[in-house]
């Protein structure tokens, strides 16, 4: 049976890279004004998975790889998956 610190632990592990996935991918889909502010909330949860991560790694908690390993793979896959591109045909505040 889990006690409660293997619990937080095993939600540490998932939560932190769950959270940064699906805020990724709502940036990445989402078009016009909610593009931007997608784009800031995915800024600000890669700030704090930041200093979680350099939190893991100074305590030197046995979770420290699976952080650094998902904020490398939200930094390169931010840059790799293409994000949904506007035409001005597209863009209602063009005014044409």
């Amino acid at each position: 049976m889990l006690d409660l610190s293997q619990i937080t632990c095993l939600l540490d592990a998932v939560i932190f890279p769950l959270v940064g996935s699906i805020a990724l991918m709502y940036a990445k889909l989402s078009r016009g004004v909610p593009a931007r502010r997608a784009e800031k909330q995915f800024f600000a949860i890669l700030v704090v998975l930041t200093v979680v991560t350099l939190r893991t790694v100074i305590t030197c908690d046995e979770i420290w790889i699976v952080h650094t390993m998902s904020l490398g793979g939200l930094i390169v896959c931010s840059l790799l998956i293409p994000g949904q591109v506007e035409t001005p045909d597209q863009d209602p505040s063009v005014a044409v």
